[in-house]
């Protein structure tokens, strides 16, 4: 993709974005810039712009659940008063600054990213930190601005939850996702027999989960009708992917006509009358249209249909995220170490170099090096030089001039908006905007630290040193990470596979366990994907290992698709069968984790040439690759 694509992709993006988008940039902007102008209106703008860190934490999950929400704002805006707290604490001495920040950096990074919390992620905590170093205090000034940051953040937590007052929108969130839950299996069941259905497939697969973690998120009761919905689009996706696999070529447009025309009820509407002519009525077809049945029945408000079928069940909570991050196929302990370090020796070089704003490098190589595999960090690297590069314009612009200090203040809110409006769709125009609220903001809070023409110009050197110690801790520390735990994640998903095939082929199937264990692996499939993803895009460390496991994440996803789609009326294998299978599949897991080819032979399987074709050729892919890896 070129620049000028790129450019004309971000302003559709931004485009379709900005109608959804606008009210929460509007919050945003509020939380941020008007703490700032109470402080210049009473005479103190440092304590507006202390109190504006506290406020950055209104760019957080801001069209999640109000629940979630308001945990998650609480809890950032603490992080940022810490963060205040100790870098004004330990500012002053360059060694405990480089190591403070580095270990409250690397924290903060692992748990936002065992969080699974969206962009900025830590972004803006390890800004805040690094921004207090460099004003330095003591123990009572640290205090006071810690208690302004804090005062900030409370002011956003309010504001972030305002719309929760309005009984219409009260759901909102939780609306949207199992709307687009709905609308992805519609498109899934429009591509079967073309060239898009797989990613169709994912893309309905990830939207289903996602919109049964936000009703989750929203601890939306069993008996309320959008987990009844999500229950529903369980079992249309179920039925989608059954057919996916059986249909001879592409289906009549009738199938996805009659999901669309269940997203109105999510939102209070009526169903809209849509027969399903001519689809027929083969055994592969009637999965389908009994889910779309029932769920026209539970989604007009009358009698639940779905009540037999599993439960949505909870969420995890931080400690089971931190657990499962701490384990040895995640990527977050190496990703988060790797931005501590780089934060740390970002701060001791700036120092070193007798540079006015050291903080600058170690938050240039923090924001590439969230960056999940060595292709986006190159990239990151491009998009950061281009955004600090526009952005120190932009506030050279504003501040070259010495204006007045509330059209600073507008300033401030409006690049806040920007942030808001881009920092899910374009990571350079989202750096535009960041580096000119950082500057603006460290102008309000120390205006007598450096002059304006020096801060803005060091700004562009410190970019280039902190995106070139970027690159080189993305090359020197685990370099192969990523690559190291793909055998993990692929034994995890295959393993994760037998336990649904183990249910799904039980005598007596529990529908509680059959439909968790789906979910499982649904989880376990998304995790395989983005390792898998990352360890081929690490361009720069490919080998034929990565080469040789691709395939064996082909096979495992195709194996868990038919895992996914089984339907009750198809006959079982027999007992003795199925557990030869289960032994085979738990084998090729060990043999994966292992580097070591499997100890078992293909199974028969009588009757099911499809899991019997899936099976025979991931076990192919697992012989090709341990084939290879003795001569590595």
């Amino acid at each position: 993709m070129t620049l000028a694509d790129e450019a004309r992709a971000t302003v559709l993006a931004l485009r379709r974005a900005a109608p959804q988008r606008a009210g929460i940039a509007v919050r945003t902007m509020t939380c941020v810039a008007l703490p700032l102008a109470i402080g210049v209106a009473v005479g103190h703008p440092q304590s507006g712009a202390t109190a504006s860190f506290g406020g950055l934490a209104s760019l957080y999950v801001p069209q999640s659940p109000y629940r979630y929400r308001a945990r998650v704002v609480a809890a950032v805006g603490a992080g940022l008063a810490i963060a205040v707290l100790i870098g004004a604490l330990a500012g002053r001495w360059t060694p405990l600054a480089a190591t403070v920040t580095a270990l409250a950096a690397g924290i903060a990074s692992f748990v936002c990213q065992a969080a699974e919390l969206p962009p900025p992620r830590e972004l803006m905590l390890i800004m805040t930190l690094l921004a207090a170093t460099a004003v330095p205090a003591g123990l009572a000034g640290a205090a006071q601005r810690a208690g302004l940051a804090v005062a900030g953040a409370a002011f956003a937590w309010l504001v972030t939850m305002s719309p929760a007052v309005s009984r219409r929108r009260r759901r909102l969130p939780e609306r949207r996702a199992v709307a687009a839950a709905l609308a992805a299996v519609a498109g899934l069941l429009e591509t079967v027999g073309t060239d898009q259905a797989p990613a169709a497939r994912h893309t309905a697969v990830e939207s289903v989960r996602r919109a049964r973690t936000t009703v989750a998120q929203g601890d939306v009761p069993p008996e309320n009708p959008l987990a009844r919905a999500v229950i529903a689009a369980e079992a249309l996706l179920e039925a989608a992917l059954h057919i996916e696999v059986e249909a001879p070529g592409r289906l009549r447009p009738d199938w996805g006509i009659a999901v669309r025309a269940l997203i109105p009820a999510i939102t209070g509407g009526h169903i809209l009358p849509t027969p399903l002519r001519g689809s027929g009525a083969s055994p592969a077809a009637v999965p389908l249209v009994q889910a779309i049945e029932d769920a026209r029945a539970d989604l007009s408000g009358h009698k639940p249909v779905l009540t037999e079928r599993a439960a949505l069940g909870g969420r995890p909570g931080l400690v089971a995220q931190i657990a499962a991050a701490l384990r040895r196929h995640s990527v977050v302990l190496p990703s988060a170490a790797r931005i501590g370090i780089a934060v740390g020796l970002g701060v001791a070089a700036g120092r070193a170099l007798g540079l006015g704003h050291a903080y600058w490098i170690g938050l240039t190589a923090a924001a590439v090096l969230q960056a999940s595999n060595l292709t986006i960090t190159r990239r990151r690297v491009v998009h950061r030089l281009a955004g600090t590069v526009i952005g120190v314009g932009l506030a050279f612009a504003v501040l070259g001039w010495h204006p007045p200090i509330w059209l600073v203040v507008i300033a401030v809110a409006f690049f806040q908006g920007l942030v808001e409006l881009a920092i899910a769709t374009n990571y350079g125009v989202a750096v535009a905007g960041i580096t000119v609220l950082a500057l603006l903001l460290f102008h309000v809070a120390a205006p007598a630290q450096e002059a304006i023409t020096t801060t803005i110009g060091s700004r562009l050197v410190d970019t280039v040193i902190g995106a070139v110690l970027a690159l080189a801790l993305r090359r020197l520390l685990w370099p192969a990470a990523t690559r190291r735990r793909l055998p993990s994640a692929q034994a995890l998903a295959l393993q994760a596979t037998s336990r649904v095939l183990a249910q799904a082929w039980a005598q007596r199937p529990d529908p509680q366990l059959l439909a968790d264990r789906r979910r499982a692996l649904q989880g376990a499939l998304a995790v395989l994907r983005a390792i898998d993803a990352d360890a081929a895009a690490d361009t720069g460390l490919a080998s034929r290992s990565t080469d040789t496991a691709w395939p064996v994440s082909v096979g495992i996803e195709e194996l868990a698709r038919l895992a996914l789609s089984w339907p009750a009326y198809r006959p079982r294998p027999e007992p003795a069968q199925a557990a030869e299978l289960r032994h085979h599949l738990d084998e090729l897991a060990s043999a994966i984790t292992e580097a070591r080819p499997p100890g078992t032979t293909i199974p028969a399987l009588p009757g099911q040439p499809l899991t019997a074709a899936a099976t025979a050729a991931l076990t192919s892919a697992v012989l090709d690759a341990q084939r290879w890896r003795p001569s590595c």
